[in-house]
């Protein structure tokens, strides 16, 4: 079993100033700093990465790498199989988007169907989709077959099953692709 160490770091009260396009540079270079303390925490030396032409991520010298940002926090991992994590701010959604993202059949498996059970299975969906370099097109293909318990579920898209393990974290819903590993969550206070 590997161990696997998915960053979460704080943004806020960095950056509070920039918008628009100085806002998206300044959290991506965020997301890339967590994903170089998930390189060291695993021993990878970091070389950089780069994305294929519809944005997957490449991996290199055999890792496979995510990230995922937001204006609060951002998150990042590292893995020498195919990883993907998502986070997500736990915010009002319209009612809607609760159809769009999951079936009848899954909505059942939750004891209520709120915010927080939006954003742990948009955010796991999100991530499994990453991992395996499709979109969020892929929704509906993405279904989850089982709630273990407040930090892990099952999906299974096409014919592979993906456990995901997820924390909450100052508001925000974060979910990473563990199938076999162990997690080891790093959150660096700054």
């Amino acid at each position: 079993m590997t161990t696997v160490f998915p960053v979460v770091m704080p943004t806020a009260g960095s950056g509070n100033d920039l918008s628009g396009k100085e806002k998206i540079i300044f959290l991506r270079n965020a997301a890339r700093e967590a994903l170089k303390f998930s390189a060291k925490k695993s021993g990878v030396k970091f070389r950089g990465v780069k994305k294929d032409k519809k944005g997957v991520p490449l991996p290199f010298d055999g890792n496979f790498w995510s990230v995922s940002h937001k204006p609060k926090c951002v998150a990042a991992v590292i893995d020498r199989e195919k990883i993907g994590i998502d986070i997500e701010e736990i915010i009002p959604r319209p009612a809607a988007l609760f159809s769009y993202l999951a079936t009848k059949a899954e909505w059942d498996l939750f004891k209520k169907k709120d915010r927080e059970a939006f954003f742990r299975y948009w955010t796991a969906k999100e991530a499994v989709l990453k991992s395996v370099g499709k979109g969020i097109g892929e929704f509906k293909k993405c279904l989850v077959v089982s709630i273990l318990n407040d930090n892990h579920l099952s999906l299974e898209y096409g014919d592979h099953l993906f456990r995901i393990e997820q924390i909450n974290y100052q508001n925000h819903i974060i979910s990473v692709v563990k199938n076999h590993n162990r997690i080891e969550w790093i959150i660096p206070h700054s």
